[in-house]
C-alpha cells in the first residue's frame, strides 16, 4: 500500500471514527435525493465525451442522450481504469494501478448491508475464470479483474457470501425474469462490448478498431437498457446510471491519456466522459452542466438510501448529489 492510499484511508478513519467504517447522516437530516427502488451502474471504458455525441456508431447512446439526463460535465477520477472502479464503489482510488490488490477499507456492500440492502454484481464472461474468483484475466482477456471492484475488497473476497454475489452477466437476464432482481446492481460488460478492446488488430475486437467497439457498447447498452426497462424491476423508483471509467487513449500514437481534466476533489482526473441516467421518476430529457465524477454517482445512491458517506463521499463540499438529474 504506497503513501497516498495510505493518506487517504487514514484520512477516511478519522472521519469514520467508531462506527464501524460508516459515517452515518446525523439523525433528522433527510437525504436530498429520492429513495431508490433498484439501481443499475453500468461500467463503459476508455471514451471520451466528444467521441461519442454525434458519433454515427453509437445511435442508441446519442438516442438516450435526447431523450434521458445527461451529465454534460462529468469525469473520471483517476487514470488508469482501477482507481475509477474502486473510487466508484468506496470513494478511494487504491494505489493508482491495474494490478491486482487487496484494500482493507470500508465499501458500498458494507453499507448496503448494514441497511438491510441487496446487492449483486455481473461481470460478463466472468465464467470463463471457472470459479477463480480472484482471477487477473479469463477467457483471452475478455474478463478482467480491474473492472471488478467488489474482488479488490478483503472483507468481499475473505467472505464466501459476498463473493457469490459476483457473478456472470447472463444470470441478470435469469434475475430480471424472475423479479428476483437486488436493490444495487453493478455491470462490467466485457473488452468486446465495453468499447475498451483487447490484443492486436487482427482480433475481432481489438482495441485498435475504435468504431467497431463503440458500436459494440452501443448495442450492448440498448439491449440490456432494454431488458431492464422491460422487466419488474422498472417498477416505482429505480433508476440507471450509465457511465465510463475515463477518457480516450491518445490516438497520436504517443500513448497515455491526453485528457486529464477533473473536478470533485480529483485532480488530475480521468478526463471529460458521458454520464447517462435513466430515472423512472423523472423520465425527461435533461442536461446538467454541474461538474460530477464517480465520487458524486457514488454520494448519490448513498444519499438516496440515507447510507452514510464513505472516503472522498464524505465532502460534501466538493462532491455534489446528483439531484439534477436523478429528481428530488
Amino acid at each position: 500500500m504506497n503513501r497516498r492510499l495510505l493518506a487517504a484511508v487514514g484520512a477516511v478513519a478519522l472521519v469514520l471514527g467508531a462506527t464501524a467504517g460508516i459515517k452515518v447522516i446525523r439523525a433528522g437530516t433527510p437525504a436530498d435525493g429520492k429513495h431508490y427502488g433498484h439501481v443499475f451502474v453500468i461500467m463503459m471504458e476508455n471514451t471520451g465525451y466528444r467521441s461519442l455525441i454525434g458519433n454515427p456508431n453509437a445511435p442508441w447512446i446519442n438516442r438516450a442522450v435526447a431523450t434521458y439526463g445527461v451529465a454534460t460535465s462529468y469525469y473520471g477520477v483517476a487514470h488508469p481504469s482501477q482507481p475509477n472502479y474502486i473510487a466508484a464503489t468506496s470513494g478511494l482510488t487504491g494505489d493508482h494501478s491495474n494490478a491486482d490488490q487487496t484494500l482493507d477499507v470500508p465499501n458500498i456492500v458494507d453499507q448496503l448491508e448494514s441497511r438491510g440492502k441487496t446487492w449483486k454484481a455481473y461481470m460478463q464472461s466472468y465464467a470463463l475464470c471457472g470459479g477463480n474468483a480472484s482471477a487477473t484475466v479469463c477467457g483471452n482477456e475478455l474478463y478482467v479483474r480491474k473492472h471488478n471492484p467488489f474482488i479488490s475488497y478483503a472483507n468481499v473476497q475473505r467472505d464466501p457470501t459476498r463473493v457469490a454475489k459476483i457473478v456472470d452477466l447472463h444470470e441478470l437476464e435469469a434475475d430480471l425474469a424472475r423479479g428476483e432482481v437486488a436493490d444495487y446492481n453493478w455491470i462490467s460488460p466485457d473488452q468486446c462490448h465495453n468499447m475498451h478492446g483487447r490484443g492486436p488488430a487482427s482480433d475481432a475486437c481489438s482495441s485498435s478498431h475504435a468504431s467497431k467497439l463503440i458500436a459494440a457498447g452501443d448495442a450492448f447498452l440498448g439491449s440490456w437498457v432494454g431488458k431492464i426497462m422491460a422487466s419488474r424491476a422498472w417498477q416505482g423508483n429505480p433508476v440507471i446510471f450509465i457511465t465510463w471509467d475515463e477518457s480516450d487513449v491518445s490516438t497520436t500514437g504517443s500513448g497515455g491519456f491526453p485528457d486529464t481534466r477533473g473536478c470533485c476533489g480529483a485532480s488530475p482526473g480521468g478526463g471529460h466522459v458521458l454520464t447517462v441516467v435513466i430515472s423512472r421518476s423523472n423520465h425527461t430529457a435533461r442536461r446538467s452542466p454541474v461538474a460530477y465524477n464517480h465520487y458524486a454517482l457514488l454520494r448519490t445512491i448513498q444519499d438516496g438510501w440515507q447510507l452514510g458517506c464513505l472516503g472522498a463521499t464524505c465532502d460534501t463540499v466538493n462532491v455534489p448529489v446528483m439531484n439534477d438529474l436523478v429528481g428530488k
